[in-house]
């Protein structure tokens, strides 16, 4: 079956620099003005491919829009923590996000025209441990998909457990990701959007770029499926090129382009 690309953009807000009160002149780079400016994540298939392209707006180094072909997202924030995101397609209003808190941890979202699109969110000391994803009806939380997370010391999810009924009965898969220690291009994100953001290329849920993916399906499978990931870096450490290959046949899956601001 064909992938679909699968990006989804919700808000960021990057934490304040700080001043230099020293006066000292050098070039050393601020990590905390390398933000995302342009995505390019193109999905390859067996005779075709897919290609699209994110453009990030800011004001003060806070992101204020996403557009894609003539898709835009604008985000609403209280202080640091994103309340809304509103969504427009040609210019016409269609549809939003509201974001809902427990003190400084996201509890949950919800979207749709009903807003009956529910996305649910756990933690274990202060740390993701899983997501629920499904929709409510008649008061009920149906849940379609969860998601369980295991991070090691350097706060890299190294194995994350699905379960879905998206189709049909529930399957459950599992992959295990490695990593290497240089910076994830999400870095110095908000918090709350480094949870909600994925391509097909990186997330921000962990603070490294993985290497490496082993796939297991079903999750009693012995024999994964491997995946290997060739990233390009700039010379602050930061991903520019990620492609995404399957180690069986060498077939690039996806290629994704980082450029920042």
């Amino acid at each position: 079956m064909r992938k679909k690309l699968l990006i989804k953009i919700l808000a960021v807000v990057l934490f304040t620099s700080c001043s230099n009160d020293n006066g000292d002149k050098d070039n050393t780079v601020d990590p905390k003005s390398i933000l995302i400016k342009k995505i390019t994540e193109t999905i390859y298939f067996s005779n075709d491919s897919e290609t699209r392209i994110l453009n990030f707006s800011y004001e003060n180094n806070v992101l204020k829009s996403v557009t894609s072909d003539k898709n835009r997202s604008e985000f609403l924030y209280n202080g640091d923590k994103i309340s809304k995101v509103d969504y427009f397609k040609n210019e016409i209003a269609n549809g939003s996000t509201t974001f809902n808190y427990d003190g400084d941890l996201l509890k949950y979202t919800l979207s749709g025209a009903n807003q009956d699109e529910r996305t649910e969110y756990a933690y274990t000391n202060g740390i993701l441990a899983s997501q629920k994803s499904g929709y409510l009806t008649d008061g009920n939380f149906i849940v379609q998909k969860q998601s369980i997370y295991s991070f090691d010391q350097n706060k890299n999810a190294t194995e994350i457990t699905d379960k879905s009924s998206l189709f049909g009965p529930e399957t459950i898969s599992k992959s295990k990701y490695f990593y290497e220690n240089k910076n994830n291009p999400m870095k110095f994100m908000n918090k709350y959007f480094r949870l909600v953001f994925e391509t097909e290329g990186f997330d921000g849920i962990s603070n490294n770029n993985v290497t490496s993916r082993e796939y297991y399906y079903p999750v009693t499978t012995e024999t994964p499926v491997y995946y290997n990931f060739e990233i390009t870096y700039n010379a602050d450490d930061f991903p520019i090129e990620i492609k995404k290959i399957a180690k069986e046949n060498n077939f690039v899956i996806s290629k994704t382009v980082i450029e920042y601001q």
